[in-house]
């Protein structure tokens, strides 16, 4: 609690301290500066100027701030920036077994922001998302971040923000870097190595990277938060918990015994011995959910172990005085892995005649793991990229232009190979009727028809009844292939038309032609559903092709009159054909204002789109198992208390005492060719104060507001369960399908599966909130130093148009409401914080420099409706107060034919405490040409907050992983 309260202080100490400086400067005016400055491309415009401050807002890391970092990777730095929200990464393992990391500005959905390469589209992935770990981090000079939408000036995909990635271009001379760094529990060591080399003359330049990167893994197991399915709880309870009820030892569901499982004391079945005479049936007894659950944390992966390997070179040669010829060459390889328990498998038939049943019957539903060999997700991931450009300039009519012509080519291809599979046609003869023969050993079939080369598999004898024999005969190893190709030709043209009195009108205009293609093979067996316990999925291919026009013009209106030093408008239109739904235009309005030299207003109106993936529209079925709660359980909350959903439940046929035995449950989804794309208007108004009596010292504070219609995605498992049974919406029933006679799972009423395709949704999202940046450089006689405090508030997030909550949304369903400060239920990535700040200071004199840096996230609250059913499943009432409010009863909102009825609901919730995170780093340059760095990120090895409703390693998996990391890098000149 009292770390709590200075947190807080310091925080508003900050803000306060900062607001008294604002309100002291702002009425002081700075002198002209005559300082003449070089005409730039900023990125969301293509109009070169001298202003670096535009109409929208962008936040710039040059190569000094990115080895700052004490990072070696472009997603971790970007997942420390304050406008970016909980995104995918190496510290995702569920649900991220392609091993992709990611970027996701404003919380609005990776693939809605756009990352370029030189001011270029980086090849996508199949769902229109881009793999940062395919960017060499050791190639790249400058990191831009365009906090805005920027459709009209880049086209699809940039609706809530821009990424432009800079890569080194001019060098002279070599430069060597090494870089090791360990976590302070002696694992998780990363090493990176870099090489580049450049020369350059009068007419070209050369610049030549080769750069290698390893990521150590860190186990799951290996810290105490991560080391147990439900923290706080024993291992092994599940339903309610989170451990798996399939276990090593199997459940039985036995007729007229109820559902046995393997004493773990006792040996059960043993390989090659015929145990259908029963006389092994004492070995079993009844589980318990309570006690015979499965801890499957142990063998996950905390961080995922990854390895990549980059070449990237850059050429320009000046073929006239007035024409450069560009070239630009890249490949990166990256090999990484996801582990995961062993495949837990259900539904498992084990026939009466096998020699391994010794319950004298045959037994529908077994579920069974065998834990000799987890699941591994090993992936090869191939980049390549390659562009060729000419650029020039010419004069007409006393004005100057300058013109480019680009043809760029990507091609990303992704090969996984999945072990610890079963093939479900195997393992169903393995389990099916079997003999022991004259030799002593275990046959499929019977000995009047053996099947050749089949070895019988046992469920009934735990992990040591498993020989080699039996997983070599079943197992099988999937291939799955991803592909996916861009080819892009763009020209552009910009310059000055006329002279106002203002200053000079300026324009660009340009063409582009897009080809996009990519494909998803699946293993055969995966395509067949014949991998048993796997998710089945179906062939993915598909493509499109768009032409673009775009045109932006810079009016200056206003210059050295009172009250505008300057007042310019923006304005630009793109015009986008696609071949797979059409046209669509997107407009965009900007303005610059200055009312003193020391004050900036600028701001913007844009509308954008998202065209649909390929994934989105031609995606195959496929089969994954998000974690959901039935409301049709007999120990949920809402079938407690609500005697409608028990009658729902009841008229769908699912038994009064039924129970579901899995936390986890089969969900399909798939594209949708019909989809239309996401529309988009983004508004931003923001002020950048300089004042002259504080030299070195910029502010900017500007305000946000992205609405997204039509926006595209799948309702989630566990909203079409409750819009079936809470909220009685019929068409959502009609996706759920039920075992309801126990044929397949052995539990009468268990889903069988939920389907889920995409779609476009009338609700929409909505976000808006301030960004505030604090840049401050100034000299003493003890160093120069340079502030940078940045910070990200979200004042809300939801339904389009901030509706309250249980307000019908634009799909007629009740609204959540202000989402933000919340912390998104059973995702991986899913905290919604408030506030985001990160401060950093450098100091630097002579040889030396150093910098502290810290990063804070506010608090969140959080569904802990788990933490209470399982403590009061276990009768120990004392660990409901894991949740900060167990008691906590708030009305739920559901659907009774045209109404909206409000039901008061127990819906306890926890607050997930907020976090402060130190970093420091200390550098000293070498007189013999080199730079010796050193540092500790977590200096004071702050643990992640508890997350009870995060599903894997029970904290948000974007905190930073409990441990110190101290790393140390060594830079050669040459």
């Amino acid at each position: 609690m009292k770390s709590r309260v200075l947190t807080r202080s310091i925080t508003l100490a900050l803000y306060g301290g900062l607001a008294g400086m604002l309100a002291q400067s702002v009425a002081i005016a700075q002198e002209e500066k005559g300082e003449e400055l070089e005409a730039i491309i900023v990125t969301g415009s293509r109009i070169k100027r001298a202003e670096t401050e535009t109409a929208q807002p962008v936040f710039a890391l040059e190569r000094v701030d990115l080895e700052r970092t004490g990072l070696t990777s472009v997603a971790d730095v970007l997942t420390d920036l304050t406008s970016n929200g909980a995104s995918i990464g190496l510290t995702v393992n569920n649900g991220n077994t392609n091993g992709t990391s990611r970027v996701d500005l404003r919380n609005c959905g990776s693939n809605r922001t756009l990352v370029l390469v030189n001011g270029r589209r980086w090849v996508p992935e199949l769902n229109g998302n881009v793999d940062l770990s395919s960017i060499p981090f050791a190639a790249i000079e400058r990191i831009e971040v365009l906090k805005d939408g920027a459709s009209s000036i880049y086209g699809t995909d940039a609706i809530c923000g821009v990424i432009n990635i800079t890569m080194r271009d001019k060098f002279e001379g070599a430069q060597a870097t090494a870089y090791v760094g360990e976590n302070s529990h002696g694992d998780g060591r990363r090493t990176a190595y870099d090489l580049t080399m450049g020369t350059s003359n009068d007419r070209g330049s050369v610049l030549f990277n080769v750069a290698y990167t390893n990521q150590e893994p860190i186990m799951a197991g290996d810290r105490d938060i991560s080391s147990v399915p439900l923290f706080g709880f024993p291992a092994n309870t599940s339903s309610p918990g989170r451990a798996s009820p399939t276990t090593p030892f199997g459940s039985f569901n036995v007729p007229d015994r109820g559902v046995l499982t393997l004493d773990p004391s006792k040996p059960g079945c043993r390989p090659n011995q015929d145990c259908t005479d029963a006389t092994g049936l004492s070995d079993f007894r009844v589980f318990n959910f309570r006690t015979d659950g499965y801890n499957f944390t142990p063998v996950n992966y905390l961080v995922q172990p990854q390895e990549t390997q980059s070449v990237y070179t850059q050429g320009r040669y000046d073929l006239t005085d007035n024409v450069k010829l560009r070239a630009e060459m890249l490949f990166n390889q990256r090999s990484s892995e996801a582990q995961l328990a062993a495949q837990p498998l259900s539904g498992v038939r084990l026939h009466a005649d096998n020699v391994y049943n010794p319950f004298g019957v045959t037994v529908n539903g077994v579920t069974f793991r065998p834990t000799v060999q987890p699941r591994s997700f090993a992936v090869d991931q191939d980049t390549v990229r390659y562009g060729l450009g000419l650029e020039g300039n010419f004069g007409l009519w006393d004005r100057g232009f300058n013109w480019d012509v680009n043809y760029s080519y990507s091609n990303n291809e992704l090969v996984q190979v999945k072990r610890g599979f079963f093939d479900a046609t195997r393992f169903g003869l393995a389990t099916g009727p079997s003999f022991i023969d004259a030799g002593g050993v275990a046959r499929c079939g019977t000995a009047a028809a053996p099947i050749a080369g089949c070895v019988p598999f046992n469920l009934t004898g735990g992990q040591s009844g498993i020989t080699p024999e039996m997983l070599a005969y079943v197992g099988v190893v999937p291939r799955n292939i991803t592909e996916q190709q861009t080819k892009n030709y763009t020209a552009n043209l910009s310059g000055e038309i006329v002279e106002l009195p203002a200053g000079m009108l300026a324009f660009a205009a340009g063409l582009e032609y897009r080809k996009e293609f990519g494909y998803f093979d699946p293993d055969p067996l995966t395509q067949s559903g014949n991998v048993l316990g796997d998710n089945p999925a179906t062939a993915t291919r598909g493509g499109y092709n768009l032409t673009e026009g775009f045109i932006e013009l810079a009016v200056p209106v206003l210059r050295d009159v009172t009250f505008a030093k300057s007042l310019e408008f923006s304005v630009a239109t793109r015009h986008s054909d696609y071949s797979n739904f059409g046209t669509t235009n997107n407009p965009k309005f900007g303005f610059t204002w200055r009312p003193i030299d020391d004050l900036l207003v600028r701001g913007n109106y844009a509308e954008g789109f998202r065209a649909p993936s390929i994934n989105e529209l031609f995606a195959g079925q496929a089969t994954g198992f998000p974690t959901a709660v039935d409301p049709c359980s007999r120990n949920s909350t809402i079938f407690q208390e609500n005697a409608d959903v028990r009658a729902r439940c009841a008229a769908a046929g699912v038994p009064t005492n039924y129970q579901q035995s899995a936390a986890q449950v089969r969900g399909t989804s798939g594209g949708n060719p019909n989809l239309s794309p996401e529309t988009a208007r983004t508004k931003t108004l923001g002020l950048v104060y300089s004042p002259e009596f504080v030299e070195g010292l910029n502010v900017a504070l500007d305000w946000y507001n992205i609405q997204i219609e039509n926006n595209i995605s799948a309702r989630t498992t566990q909203q079409i369960l409750n819009d079936c049974f809470v909220s009685n919406i019929s068409s959502r029933c009609a996706l759920i399908f039920r075992d309801l006679d126990g044929s397949q799972f052995g539990n009468p009423g268990e889903v069988r599966q939920v389907l889920a395709t995409n779609q476009n949704f009338a609700s929409g999202l909505e976000v808006e909130g301030f960004d505030f940046t604090v840049d401050y450089n100034f000299s003493t006689d003890y160093g120069d130093f340079k502030v940078n405090w940045d910070n990200a508030y979200i004042s809300y997030y939801g339904d389009l148009h901030q509706p309250d909550r249980g307000v019908r949304n634009g799909d007629g369903d009740p609204t959540l409401g202000n989402q933000i400060g919340t912390q998104l239920n059973n995702s991986s990535a899913g905290s919604l914080w408030r506030l985001q700040s990160r401060i950093s200071t450098t100091w630097t004199q002579g040889d030396w420099s150093a910098t502290l840096g810290a990063n804070y996230t506010s608090a969140l609250k959080e569904n802990c409706s788990l933490v209470v059913n399982t403590a009061n499943a276990l009768g120990q009432a004392d660990l409901r107060n894991l949740c900060s409010n167990p008691n906590r009863v708030i009305n739920t909102y559901s659907l009774s034919g045209a109404n909206i009825v409000a039901r008061p609901s127990l819906q306890p919730q926890n607050e997930i405490e907020d976090v402060w995170y130190f970093d420091a780093q200390a550098t000293w340059q070498a007189p013999w040409k080199a730079k010796i760095t050193a540092g500790i990120r977590n200096l004071f090895d702050k643990d992640p907050p508890v997350c009870f409703s995060c599903f894997a390693n029970n904290y948000e998996t974007n905190y930073r992983v409990p441990g110190r990391f101290y790393y140390v890098s060594y830079q050669q000149k040459f």
